[in-house]
């Protein structure tokens, strides 16, 4: 794998599925309203070439499917409008999560669709949509068939949820930078809920309340105004809610365009995602973009 393949490239994992093929077609849409040239990477499993019960597989016969997978992508991405002298299909070994991880070091993009071709992954997200997220040095856009609109961006709107804290200003600023890219307004959501006994009292609860709404307002506003001056033609609204955030992201997500979360954490490939991102990666109505935070945790 060299280094410099990916360098400028929005890249897309392919892998024939339909999910994937979902991938390609926002790949091409991203990298066309980017100005980029694309990258189709189809990863083949080192892992797989020894199987259950001591079969051992033909690498060439995968690569072979891979190749197939891969050219079916292509043709797909010029039918799209994509010049072929800018679109590139290649077959890697390895893991498909750290194949991406790796092309991501020298991509502006990574999109990936949510889930597998087959078995009990497709109950669930994808291991590889899991790992790019946690692993991933550039922002990964997820997508699926199964959920998502065929094609997005008619809404105008794009949503960033925050826990209000200086971890997730990497993801804010990528939501910035969209929303201007796209002349988008920006919702930035902090939904946050307050745990509470049976037999608490109401007028401590409310107090409670009231006090975390105003903090939440005080350190959003933090994070925010620094980048309204930065982006005056983005509109920014910031909305914050006492709801549960895996509920009120996954409801609103059906409103926007793409919802943007910082995914938090060292970067190691397979590592997983905390549990909200990984229940709206599950059940999110729109595209998700996924930031992994780069400063020191």
């Amino acid at each position: 794998m060299t280094d410099e393949l990916a360098k400028g490239r929005v890249v897309v994992g392919v892998d024939g599925s339909e999910d994937g093929n979902r991938a390609v077609e926002y790949g091409v849409r991203a990298a066309l309203s980017k100005g980029a040239d694309l990258l189709l990477a189809h990863a083949v499993d080192d892992a797989v070439l020894a199987g259950a019960w001591g079969v051992v597989y033909d690498p060439g016969l995968l690569q072979d499917a891979g190749h197939e997978a891969a050219e079916g992508a292509r043709r797909h991405a010029v039918e799209m409008g994509m010049p072929e002298d800018r679109v590139q299909a290649d077959i890697f070994m390895g893991n498909p999560a750290a194949v991406l991880t790796r092309l991501s070091e020298d991509a502006p993009l990574v999109v990936v669709g949510r889930r597998a071709m087959s078995g009990l992954e497709r109950l669930f997200v994808g291991s590889t949509s899991v790992g790019v997220a946690a692993s991933a040095s550039c922002p990964v856009i997820m997508v699926s068939a199964a959920s998502h609109k065929p094609k997005t961006g008619d809404l105008g709107v794009i949503g960033v949820g925050l826990d209000g804290t200086e971890r997730c200003s990497d993801a804010l600023r990528f939501a910035f930078v969209e929303a201007s890219h796209r002349g988008a307004r920006l919702q930035v959501i902090h939904a946050f809920e307050l745990p509470t006994g049976f037999f608490a009292d109401r007028q401590d609860v409310d107090a409670r309340r009231e006090s975390a709404l105003q903090n939440a307002q005080q350190g959003i506003g933090q994070l925010v105004e620094p980048l309204r001056a930065e982006f005056p033609d983005v509109v920014a609204e910031i909305e914050i809610v006492n709801a549960h955030p895996v509920n009120e992201l996954t409801r609103r997500s059906g409103d926007l365009d793409l919802l943007i979360l910082g995914v938090h954490g060292f970067a190691f490939p397979g590592l997983s995602p905390g549990a909200t991102i990984r229940a709206i990666m599950a059940h999110g109505l729109c595209p998700l973009g996924l930031v992994r935070n780069k400063k020191k945790q």
